[in-house]
């Protein structure tokens, strides 16, 4: 987004320095490094999953196949694209038809970009939301965390579903859900900001 002018830096300059600036500036400054920290955690996923093809290919030249390296690698690529989700709405670059944004005015653009970042910051919500129903932490910790009666008594598996192969819970990988809701809230707070003040986007490694 661009900035109208430099009067317009200079308000938000300024509005950084109140109490609610204050609050913005911690939503931007933790979008910007939990953006920091999903580009390093993706490529640890994408060096993780080469290896585990690599170990899958030699493993069947040699007729000694490894089944749970499928499994894991399906499932490290499910969480590259959860991750790498969150970041390309953090560097908005998630994919877009800009076709009629391309032929409105800079004004009306971003009054179009501002409705679609709040809706984004809708769904992230709503995905919270989601989540925390499905991991009903409230009945799990009125069950004393104990996973057979959370399970007799809502008939929710999420906490003792086990995966085929690798032997571990699938509850491990099905975090990536709630911490995908909270760092898209995160990024889509912090690209509306942006947009009601007209700033431009902090560059965030890639």
């Amino acid at each position: 987004m661009r900035v109208k002018s430099d009067a317009h830096v200079q308000a938000w300059a300024v509005n950084l320095g109140t109490k609610e600036g204050h609050a913005m500036k911690m939503v931007l400054k933790t979008s910007d490094w939990i953006a920091g920290i999903e580009a390093f955690l993706l490529k640890i996923l994408v060096a993780a999953v080469l290896m585990l093809m690599i170990l899958n290919v030699a493993s069947r030249a040699v007729n000694w196949s490894l089944y749970w390296v499928d499994e894991l690698a399906i499932n490290l690529m499910v969480v590259f694209a959860f991750v790498g989700s969150s970041l390309m709405f953090a560097q908005r670059r998630n994919f877009s038809v800009t076709l009629l944004s391309d032929a409105v005015s800079e004004s009306l653009r971003r009054r179009m970009s501002i409705a679609v970042q709040c809706v984004n910051l809708g769904f992230a919500l709503f995905l919270a939301y989601a989540t925390w129903v499905w991991f009903d932490p409230v009945t799990m910790a009125r069950s004393g965390f104990n996973l057979q009666i959370f399970f007799e008594s809502t008939y929710n598996s999420v906490y003792q579903e086990v995966t085929n192969t690798i032997g571990v819970r699938r509850l491990w990988f099905f975090l990536v859900m709630p911490l995908f809701a909270f760092t898209l809230t995160i990024h889509s707070a912090a690209c509306l900001l942006r947009d009601l003040h007209g700033t431009p986007a902090t560059d965030t490694p890639r």
